[in-house]
């Protein structure tokens, strides 16, 4: 079954567009190969699929009778390697191969009694496979790992030239997840120009491990002089919700400060398709099967979340296997596949890592028009109907058949339909159209130390051809039953508000809500990540507070796309907005 692509391209926050289009008729997966465990119906329903949708010869396909459990013996690897290698003589593919694909069902790794030591001779199925009948052979199962004449490079990718195949892996928690992975990858995914690189550094590793926040710095400064848009956080703050993303570095579980707010370190972000990242966690690859198992994050969240391809590890790799993002993103953004891109980034094989996503994978950026435009988005909590309404207006509407009102579910952590919100758009217009929708909730009882409930609403936009966009989430704070607590004059939580109006000229307003009294400051940004403006720098109480920004008092501002940070204690957020002149 053909699943429907979900992404998001959203320019300025509140710009629900972009292209979305994922195309690859024009590019030959004639030297991919792929693995399908006969055992396992997951695997092959991905390979068929797989193969189905990329036009893959048929005698690419490698059909092996292997385990169907995640880990393996050395004695089971050698079988489906023996397997492998036999499927290639007999086709006379070794040498006309570039790439070798596993799926969810073929085992993930091997284990051969030591699995966290620099001489660990453990490693993922995908590190030894990709040696197979060729120059680096010799090093499968050996102890520790082999350096890559591939990292650093800045060029395509051959086995001719460097003597082994790439090999990732199409997984996730489940089948339909790696289907959606599928139908959001590919050569020639169109992206917005406006998407986003998020880079989120942990300052406690800046005395262990600084060369990993380095990377993060040193991929920006890359990015920017491609003109990308890359949000940098260097703060304590463990950045989540960010929309419109189409790279993503954190230090997920690993961060000291993740746990304040989220939970497993999952960033709750909306990925644009052909969306890539790492984390720097070990053994955040250790499993795709369902339920997880925590302890350390899992990059399976992030393919569930929406991203199109990830770096995991299925043991201990250590800090310098890590994929090097100033590599990464810079050969990705440039134009490379999504394979080259990681390899390049990458300083071993024959060890631990994995990379999931389709290998051919390719990003093209493009200004694209807007499928709708939103000029704001709001919602309140009406304590006499116990119902939430949300409103919106937009600018301008292309091909929209409508939008559906979601919620966050506070036990998956997943947004989900509103029951009947479906409300219809207006097709094609440059008029102005408000809309709103509200909806009874179950009305919240108070508990200790609580005086409001923070609900997580966004839209789902749909186009007449059933494209998906959405927009960032906003909060809406209930007000808890019987606290007699004012959330207007006493807040309960940190929150930055959309600023309004939006899309605006000549100014606007933005306000915030503090808990605590405390140093506040509130800046703003340009697209390329530099301060503008300081709107406020100092001590306030908690409250309600609002500041109004006019761009260009303190000299000419351009048009486009502006972003204002808060961060007050260990609390930060940012938002976007646009200036038009």
């Amino acid at each position: 079954m053909k699943k429907m692509t979900l992404s998001m391209i959203a320019a300025a926050g509140l710009l629900l567009g972009g292209t979305g289009t994922v195309a690859h008729a024009d590019q030959s997966y004639a030297d991919v190969a792929v693995i399908v465990n006969v055992n396992s119906s997951a695997s092959q329903t991905i390979g068929s699929y797989f193969a189905q949708q990329r036009s893959i010869p048929a005698a690419n396909i490698i059909y092996v009778n292997a385990p169907t459990t995640e880990e393996i013996t050395d004695a089971e690897f050698q079988s489906i390697r023996s397997q492998v290698e036999s499927h290639l003589q007999a086709n006379d593919l070794i040498t006309t191969l570039n790439y070798i694909v596993t799926t969810k069902g073929v085992p993930l790794k091997i284990n051969r009694g030591d699995t966290y030591s620099m001489s660990s001779p453990s490693a993922s199925i995908e590190s030894e496979l990709m040696l197979v009948l060729g120059t680096y052979a010799s090093s499968i199962g050996g102890a520790g790992r082999t350096y890559s004449p591939y990292y650093t490079k800045n060029a395509a990718f051959s086995r001719s030239a460097y003597g082994f195949y790439l090999a990732t892996r199409l997984d996730g928690y489940t089948t339909e997840d790696v289907l959606s992975l599928i139908d959001r990858s590919g050569p020639g995914t169109q992206v917005s120009t406006s998407s986003r690189f998020v880079f989120d550094q942990d300052p406690a590793w800046n005395t262990t491990a600084p060369y990993l926040n380095d990377y993060m710095t040193q991929a920006r400064t890359a990015l920017q002089n491609r003109g990308r848009v890359v949000e940098l956080n260097a703060d304590s703050v463990y950045v989540t919700s960010r929309a419109n993303v189409i790279g993503y570095v954190s230090w997920g579980s690993n961060d000291h400060y993740q746990a304040e707010f989220t939970e497993n370190a999952i960033p709750f972000n909306s990925w644009v398709p052909g969306a890539i990242a790492e984390t720097y966690v070990s053994t955040s690859g250790r499993s795709f099967d369902e339920p997880p198992s925590y302890g350390q994050s899992l990059v399976a969240d992030l393919i569930r979340e929406g991203a199109s391809g990830v770096k995991g590890y299925v043991y201990e790799p250590y800090s310098s296997s890590m994929a090097n993002s100033s590599y990464l993103f810079d050969r990705y953004a440039a134009g490379f596949n999504l394979a080259e891109s990681y390899y390049m980034a990458s300083r071993y094989f024959s060890w631990m890592d994995v990379v999931v996503g389709d290998p051919k994978t390719t990003i093209t950026f493009v200004d694209g028009v807007l499928p709708v435009q939103l000029s704001t988005l709001a919602g309140l909590f009406d304590g006499a109907s116990s119902s939430i309404l949300l409103s919106w207006t937009t600018v301008s509407e292309l091909n929209n058949f409508g939008f559906f009102v979601q919620r966050m579910n506070t036990t998956t952590g997943m947004f989900e339909d509103v029951d009947s919100s479906f409300v219809p758009g207006h097709g094609t217009t440059l008029e102005q159209h408000n809309y709103a929708f509200a909806w009874t909730i179950v009305a919240a009882q108070a508990v200790e130390g609580q005086a409001s409930v923070a609900h997580q609403v966004r839209l789902k936009q749909v186009d007449l051809d059933g494209t998906t966009y959405f927009s960032e989430a906003v909060i809406v704070d209930q007000t808890v039953a019987s606290t007699g607590v004012d959330d207007r004059t006493h807040p309960e939580t940190f929150g930055l508000a959309q600023n309004y109006p939006n899309p605006f000229n000549p100014s606007t307003t933005i306000r915030y809500t503090l808990p605590d009294a405390g140093v506040v400051r509130l800046a703003v940004y340009n697209a390329l990540g530099q301060e503008v403006e300081t709107l406020v720098d100092g001590r306030q109480d908690a409250g309600v507070h609002e500041v109004q920004f006019v761009p260009g008092r303190s000299g000419a501002a351009a048009s486009g796309v502006y972003y204002y940070r808060l961060h007050a204690g260990n609390r930060s957020e940012t938002r976007s907005m646009v200036y038009v002149k």
